[in-house]
């Protein structure tokens, strides 16, 4: 018959050596999670010869492959993919992970990454199907919420080293890992506050807020192998957008002034935070489950007002990008994973 996502897993870990399989693959990735997509190519190159029209032979290169995971908001360890290890305060099952690491700062190098699938196949033969993605990064990370819907992420991973699927029943992992956060955030969890040019206000009856990261990571190859050796990390760039009631004007002053602001200060100098997206669930101490997103170096890119029409609502879209975030997770877990 027929199988579905009932018949299959995902997890990940981190490798401390480029695609060697993580030994600790301990992590799924957060609520709901599912594959959007998984390719893998080898680049094929045609060899032709003279006399004819159709393709001679083949001829293969470098192998590389890409995995899209869509999964609900939870827990918060995947920003180590962007961020490095994070550093840590607290106790008594009441603890901060901040990334960045307090003292480390942004790192210059790629935290990779070990995926693994496993599905139960119709062959008999073959019944379970393990797949391994090694060397992998983490190319961009997407999380965006509106009303009346949960905090959605999309991860978008490119890998370049996988070897033939196991078929060992002993691989399949009948009871791979949960996530240790379990809170599904939705819209309700969310607050945006915007620097007003003294200091944070929470902005009114907001419609839709997102943020992406992006790494421009690239996979290293070297002559005598076909599959990735390194990877590197080019430009760090971050940028989002939100949807709120239009109030007044001053978000719109705020990006016309800035053709006279110095280009390090943008909305405020330094890393003095100038928007921040906060989940919660709203308790406190170890019962706390709180990712605090806190955006500085801000440029508004854009402000737009969608439309002014009889009897309805009026908003206006703010399209920003960044310098920098700060992210603050607080739980009762005290080891980040």
């Amino acid at each position: 018959m027929v199988r579905t996502g009932a018949n299959s897993y995902l997890k990940y870990g981190w490798e401390t050596t480029f695609a060697t399989k993580s030994s600790a693959m301990t992590k799924p990735f957060g609520l709901q999670q599912s594959v959007g997509s998984w390719t893998v190519n080898n680049s094929r190159k045609d060899l032709r010869k003279l006399g004819q029209v159709e393709r001679e032979a083949f001829a293969y290169g470098q192998q590389n492959g890409s995995l899209s995971v869509e999964f609900i908001l939870s827990n918060p360890w995947i920003f180590k993919a962007l961020y490095g290890t994070p550093s840590t305060t607290g106790a008594s099952s009441d603890f901060s992970h901040t990334f960045p690491h307090a003292s480390n700062g942004q790192p210059k190098t790629v935290q990779p990454i070990s995926c693994e699938i496993g599905f139960q196949a119709e062959d008999a033969t073959n019944a379970t199907v393990v797949r391994s993605m090694l060397g992998g990064v983490l190319t961009g990370l997407s999380i965006s919420t509106n009303i009346d819907d949960l905090v959605n992420v999309s991860a978008d991973i490119t890998y370049g080293n996988e070897a033939d699927p196991s078929n060992t029943v002993s691989d399949f992992d009948t009871t791979p890992p949960a996530d240790d956060i379990a809170f599904p955030y939705t819209f309700a969890h969310g607050t945006l506050k915007w620097y007003d040019g003294s200091s944070l206000s929470t902005v009114a009856e907001v419609q839709s807020a997102n943020i992406s990261f992006t790494q421009n990571v690239n996979l290293l190859y070297r002559i005598g192998s076909n599959k990735a050796t390194a990877a590197y990390r080019q430009g760090f760039d971050i940028n989002g957008s939100f949807q709120a009631s239009w109030k007044d004007d001053a978000i719109f002053t705020q990006m016309l002034d800035q053709i006279n602001a110095n280009p390090t200060t943008e909305l405020s100098s330094g890393t003095t935070t100038v928007l921040e997206l906060k989940f919660t669930n709203g308790a406190s101490g170890s019962s706390e489950k709180t990712i605090t997103m806190n955006v500085y170096g801000v440029a508004i890119d854009s402000q737009s007002v969608d439309g002014i029409r009889p009897v309805d609502p009026v908003f206006e879209t703010v399209n920003w990008e960044a310098r920098g975030v700060t992210i603050v997770a607080n739980n009762a877990i005290a080891t980040a994973l």
